[in-house]
């Protein structure tokens, strides 16, 4: 794992969730997976959350549990609706009392809606049901219904969270893809010598490490302003974060595969698991995602006061 991990609640859920999952079969039996995540609690990280931003730091210590189990399965390259679960029981209005009930939110976007037991309205009504035919399967293989936009009147910060959520979940499967890469071409020996001693390897390595890097501290500053009362600070970082993940995740998926070579499909080496999850990131709701960029201020004193980072929060790295 590349980043250090900041706060000690995520450290804890990322230990769990990576113990737990080590030993699971990709893809698996997702019921069977989707049955022990509820059980061991990771689907109910968010039921106290609030998007009105009371109860700051409590609030904090929850939305970095729930990085910390999202950031470990996408690593481990599981593809479970958790994340979608997570911020579909924070924005219901009356709790969701099924611990193991796969739920969904219109941030989600139609994903793993086809398969849901519990809708959650913008309003934060909440229904039982599946809404509709299965459109589709993306690339790791989750399956999705055609969905219009979140509309407005959701919270920002509850749009933010799942945002960030998505953001954590692609720098997971990024670590998990530079990890396998890492490992392979340490122990890939060729002509009486390992990948790694060759300097083109050494150079492309390196440079997955950079992208890794952009897109943790940019997810990171969206993560420390998602509970500031600066509501412009806080949608120029998500633009930031989201168009950082859009430029180095294919990079790093392709530089990955690149440094595999054919071995990198197989189910032995386990890189494309983690690296769909990166693509599917990248393309998650796009031809109907308001990116915000016309909110963006085009002079340079706003500019430059958003682009400032925010004060670190004791114990946080830069």
């Amino acid at each position: 794992m590349t980043s250090q991990i900041e706060h000690t609640l995520e450290k804890d859920l990322d230990d769990a969730v990576s113990e737990v999952i080590a030993g699971w079969e990709r893809p698996g039996d997702p019921r069977e997976h989707w049955r022990i995540a509820a059980g061991l609690g990771w689907t109910t990280i968010l039921d106290d959350f609030r998007a009105d931003g009371t109860q700051e730091q409590n609030q904090r210590e929850l939305a970095d549990a729930a990085c910390g189990a999202v950031t470990a399965l996408a690593r481990g390259g599981i593809a479970l609706p958790l994340r979608q679960t997570l911020v579909a029981r924070a924005a219901a209005r009356t709790p969701v009392s099924e611990v193991d009930a796969i739920a969904v939110h219109p941030t989600a976007q139609g994903l793993w809606a086809p398969i849901a037991d519990v809708l959650v309205a913008a309003d934060g009504s909440v229904s039982h049901g599946a809404p509709g035919d299965e459109a589709g399967r993306d690339l790791a293989g989750r399956p999705y219904r055609l969905a219009p936009p979140p509309p407005p009147e959701i919270p920002l910060r509850l749009t933010a969270l799942a945002d960030v959520l998505r953001c954590q979940e692609m720098i997971g499967a990024a670590q998990g893809a530079v990890a396998e890469t890492r490992r392979y071409v340490t122990q890939r020996v060729q002509f009486g010598r390992p990948l790694v001693a060759i300097p083109a390897v050494r150079t492309l390595l390196g440079q997955v490490k950079v992208d890794l890097r952009e897109l943790e501290t940019s997810t990171y500053e969206a993560r420390h302003r998602l509970f500031g009362d600066d509501s412009d600070a806080l949608a120029f970082s998500l633009v930031t974060a989201r168009e950082v993940a859009s430029a180095v995740a294919p990079r790093i998926a392709q530089t990955t595969h690149q440094l595999h070579g054919a071995m990198g499909i197989t189910h032995e080496a386990g890189l494309h698991w983690r690296t769909k999850l990166l693509w599917t990131g990248c393309d998650e709701g796009v031809p109907r995602r308001d990116h915000g960029d016309e909110a963006v201020p085009a002079d340079e004193p706003s500019l430059w006061s958003l682009t400032t980072p925010g004060t670190l929060r004791s114990g946080a790295r830069p």
